[in-house]
């Protein structure tokens, strides 16, 4: 069955088999035991970058029912292995886990980091307010993630042309 994408491209109806209470907090709890498990032995892999290798063609499908598929995505995701300590991957993790639905959306636009200092941020314009979804994060940040974290307010200014 073809679908029209948001973009107007056609597109693929995807197909995967999940849980009737996939992505709620239910599942999250349900399945709290054995996803701690899994992530655990994940993270404590020797070669995790091998291991991500292994399972992107068995979660080629789930990933692109989460809209996770796309290279973009997965160097976003490679790089995150390579930056943050495996503790602070845990959470990251965990926290979609408890209630995808509720949670994919609202995470900060950047991550800036040097050597092992790193921080989240959001940046807003002058004029920009932070969504509903970005402050559910901010406040989930604070109780669950415990990321360090900065709001970024840019303001326009006047520009000035030197001369050469």
């Amino acid at each position: 069955m073809r679908q029209t994408h948001p973009l107007n491209r056609r597109g693929e109806l995807i197909w995967c088999h999940k849980p009737e209470d996939f992505g709620t907090a239910a599942y999250g709890q349900r399945r709290k035991e054995a996803i701690d498990e899994h992530f655990a032995q994940v993270l404590k892999a020797d070669d995790i970058d091998w291991l991500f290798d292994y399972w992107l063609e068995p979660s080629a499908r789930l990933r692109q029912y989460l809209w996770a598929h796309r290279d973009a995505e997965i160097e976003t995701a490679r790089k995150l292995i390579s930056v943050l300590p495996p503790e602070v991957l845990f959470r990251i993790l965990r926290y979609p886990v408890d209630s995808y639905w509720e949670r994919y959306l609202g995470w900060p636009d950047l991550l800036l980091y040097r050597d092992d200092d790193y921080f989240f941020a959001e940046v807003k314009s002058s004029n920009d307010k932070l969504s509903n979804d970005q402050k559910r994060w901010i406040r989930d940040n604070d109780d669950v993630l415990r990321m360090p974290f900065k709001l970024v307010k840019v303001h326009k200014t006047d520009v000035v042309e030197l001369a050469p």
